[in-house]
């Protein structure tokens, strides 16, 4: 077996942070003669690149393995579509959601041994533009939050930027309208937010997708319309515990296919980061990605 690892050095904390996780890799593989080689990626779009480098290599690697959250997870993604070698994920970031998704375990130490095991099927990604992103992408108060992290992130750590930033995006969003074309049927709403989702979770935990399946060969629309500001906080839970679905607020969909646009330029969120703005299609593209996971 040789695996190789592309580590983002900048995701996570603590002892489950992508930089630990180094040590761990390294002992894991030399305890079973495992062969391997470990990257450190340097920038945004660094581990896309090393992904392909990895596809185009003389050595043939069995898997490529990414060692960080899911953004990092999204860029070695797109390094491999089209090829045939497997995808691993090490969940090393912060949120970590399509690693839950696909029941890897949540330790580095559990997760290696997981791996190992090989087990994988091929899944759908979605498309936005000429990126993919195997999760969820979206526009509204989550995506905008995003972009409010980012600036927080500088003074504020960890999760903590995230809190904060969610509560004053509470007092401080206006509802957008927009207008969406989901395989050729028109919506015009006011929205406070629109997910587009391959997997099942985001947000770090919360099932906005329970009855998401990754190789359908859909995208699961999610549209949760304008509600009374006060009702936000109050129904939040429903949309972590993912039993929204009788709410009035909101509308679900199956697609192939999904424009967005508004009289506002809106942020779009893919698998945790910034790509973009309104308007955007996306797509699906089924059974393009091989995974390592635990798939029924």
């Amino acid at each position: 077996m040789n695996l190789f690892f592309i580590v983002n050095p900048m995701a996570g904390h603590g002892p489950n942070s992508a930089l630990n996780s180094i040590s761990l890799i390294e002992e894991f593989c030399n305890k079973r003669n495992i062969k391997y080689k470990i990257a450190k990626t340097r920038c945004k779009g660094h581990a896309t690149e090393l992904a392909r480098q990895a596809v185009n290599s003389s050595i043939k690697y069995d898997a490529v393995i990414s060692v960080g959250g899911d953004g990092t997870l999204l860029e070695v993604a797109n390094g491999l579509i089209g090829s045939d070698v497997l995808l691993g994920v090490l969940p090393a970031g912060t949120g970590n959601d399509f690693a839950r998704a696909i029941g890897v375990p949540p330790t580095i130490k559990d997760a290696l041994s997981y791996l190992i095991k090989k087990r994988s099927r091929l899944v759908d990604v979605g498309k936005l533009e000429n990126i993919f992103f195997i999760n969820v992408a979206s526009v509204g108060f989550d995506a905008e939050i995003i972009k409010d992290i980012l600036k927080f992130r500088k003074f504020i750590p960890g999760k903590l930027s995230y809190y904060i930033a969610a509560l004053v995006k509470f007092f401080t969003f206006k509802f957008k309208d927009i207008t969406i074309n989901i395989d050729g049927q028109i919506i015009k709403t006011k929205i406070l937010l629109v997910a587009i989702a391959n997997g099942t979770h985001y947000g770090g935990g919360m099932m906005v997708n329970p009855n998401g399946d990754l190789k359908d060969g859909y995208l699961d629309v999610i549209v949760v319309n304008s509600l009374p500001r006060y009702k936000i906080p109050l129904l939040f839970h429903r949309f972590v515990k993912g039993t929204y679905q009788d709410l009035p607020y909101v509308k679900t969909y199956k697609c192939r296919e999904i424009s967005i646009d508004s009289n506002d330029t809106l942020v779009i969120n893919a698998d945790g980061d910034l790509y973009g703005s309104t308007p955007a299609k996306f797509t699906v593209k089924p059974l393009s990605l091989n995974v390592i996971g635990n798939f029924v």
